[in-house]
């Protein structure tokens, strides 16, 4: 009886914990501008949302662990973003960023894209000068997401996309191969997604 009890309870904390993190990524995203989805179906240890078509630029980064990638990834972006683009202007985003990856035999392969979320108002996107920069579209997609809040060094944030995607696997999800992690501020706010492969059923 014990046991149950503090098995539920684990899960009790778990959920209040991802749902603070939700909540605290929508309270963010009225405050700046925040790319945020425009369906939730909330779950009980992971949400389900629907993210409308955007823009993004990204560059692939590989040969580097998570932490190494995402700076030279995030540098390349930023000289596209701050005039080293065909206008030579500043080109506005929104957060998050992050990088897209993959597991194998349950440890991060070191091969991402880093990618920036642009604003959608931007009508002509200028084009990147390295040509290992690209600016792409999107289109409306559906992510298994879930949501932490806290600094994580990159062997924990390893661990919480392994269980996520064990826990998918469990409740016989159908999902992407690739893992996206999605950071909102530098103290560790974040959503880990995987892609829905399948129309939820409304």
């Amino acid at each position: 009886m014990l046991r149950i009890f503090l098995t539920v309870s684990v899960l009790f904390w778990n959920q209040l914990a991802a749902q603070n993190a939700v909540d605290k990524v929508l309270d963010l995203c009225e405050e700046v501008d925040c790319f945020k989805p425009i369906f939730v179906i909330q779950g009980a240890s992971y949400d389900v949302m629907k993210f409308k078509s955007h823009q993004l630029v990204e560059t692939e980064v590989s040969g580097m662990d998570m932490e190494h990638a995402l700076e030279v990834g995030l540098g390349k972006l930023f000289n596209y973003l701050y005039f080293n683009n065909s206008a030579g202007t500043i080109v506005p985003t929104a957060a998050p960023w992050g990088v897209l990856g993959s597991l194998e035999n349950g440890t991060m392969q070191q091969s991402f894209v880093v990618y920036r979320l642009l604003l959608p108002e931007i009508e002509m996107v200028p084009e990147p000068l390295d040509d290992t920069v690209e600016v792409e579209r999107r289109p409306d997609v559906w992510f298994y997401v879930r949501a932490f809040d806290g600094e994580a060094d990159e062997d924990e944030i390893e661990n919480r996309v392994v269980q996520f995607q064990k826990d998918l696997k469990q409740d016989n999800q159908n999902f992407g191969e690739l893992f996206r992690i999605a950071l909102y501020n530098t103290r560790g706010l974040m959503y880990i997604a995987f892609e829905k492969t399948d129309e939820p059923e409304n």
